[in-house]
């Protein structure tokens, strides 16, 4: 079914075009944001005011699907992952975030998973079209900025250092580049801070944020949770074998490419677990990263029925 679904533009610009639609009502019926409890104060604050102009909220919340499904879609088409064009990344993004009911609740996650798709975006394109200390010192700006609303995001660097050594840009300049654009948020942040004498508010919001949300309530989780726990280690673990073995015949740069993606999952794993966010909501770190290996899997001529299969369950264990 996906297999051929990816070949078809038309069905796939019908089926985005109504999960789409569908994500805009729940936007716009049930979507709520979350406590400002055990978050930054950026965050904090920026809850606060989506709690008292509602209409903001669900209007930046469609403007940041909008933009995180094309940004997605791009991406997996800069990095050529399909021979031909294909817009199924949108179409497994859009179903995720409706089954699962990441819409209903904003979390300091919803934000991270947009500046990590604007990330990843600024790091598809090729050597020769935008020189790599640029791409290098943007992607600290936006992990910066990123922290400022998510601390957790922060682990992004530990995905953008190994993407570089992947890809041979490991020289020490680079990496010096990648912290400078970090630093340099952080240091606006401080110096904010220190001429506003809002140091205290600071500290006390950086020693309550929360952690180990999942780890915390581990123990409490539902049989159901435990299920689906596995079944997604299982089946993610599956994928990324198959992967390996598909695109072994393919361009080097393309393993590179694949490589990346596994970074990126061990990655959005170490956020989930980090971060003081539920199940539920924590989640949503790993959205990248299974839209990824469900969109190449779809290229796969063998075992469609059993891909067909393992998606499906998937997505009728994350709506349930």
């Amino acid at each position: 079914m996906f297999y051929y679904l990816n070949k078809n533009g038309i069905a796939q610009f019908v089926i985005i075009a109504l999960l789409m639609a569908w994500a805009v009502y729940i936007v716009l019926t049930q979507t709520v944001i979350c406590s400002a409890e055990g978050q930054s104060v950026l965050f904090s604050k920026l809850a606060l005011f989506w709690t008292n102009h509602p209409l903001n909220l669900k209007v930046t919340v469609i403007v940041m699907l909008l933009l995180e499904t094309f940004l997605l879609s791009h991406y997996y088409s800069l990095n050529r992952f399909s021979d031909t064009q294909t817009f199924i990344p949108a179409v497994f993004f859009l179903l995720m975030m409706n089954l699962g009911g990441f819409l209903k609740v904003i979390t300091p996650a919803s934000i991270t998973l947009m500046f990590l798709t604007l990330i990843l975006l600024v790091n598809a394109q090729d050597e020769n079209e935008r020189p790599v200390k640029n791409r290098v010192f943007t992607s600290g700006l936006l992990v910066g900025i990123c922290s400022l609303f998510d601390p957790i995001s922060l682990c992004v660097i530990l995905f953008l250092l190994l993407a570089l050594i992947t890809h041979r840009y490991s020289k020490t300049k680079e990496i010096i580049i990648l912290f400078s654009g970090v630093l340099f948020v952080l240091a606006y942040l401080l110096s904010v801070c220190f001429f506003t004498d809002s140091f205290p508010v600071l500290a006390d919001s950086i020693k309550h944020l929360a952690y180990f949300g999942v780890i915390k309530d581990f123990m409490k989780l539902s049989i159901y949770n435990y299920i689906f726990l596995a079944y997604t280690v299982l089946v993610v673990v599956y994928l990324m074998i198959q992967l390996k073995l598909f695109y072994d015949n393919k361009l080097i740069v393309l393993r590179k490419r694949l490589v990346t993606i596994h970074f990126l999952t061990f990655v959005s794993v170490g956020m989930l677990f980090l971060s003081g966010l539920k199940l539920s909501s924590g989640f949503l770190y790993m959205m990248i990263p299974i839209t990824m290996y469900f969109s190449m899997i779809t290229l796969y001529k063998n075992r469609i029925i059993l891909h067909d299969i393992l998606i499906v369950a998937f997505y009728v264990l994350l709506w349930l």
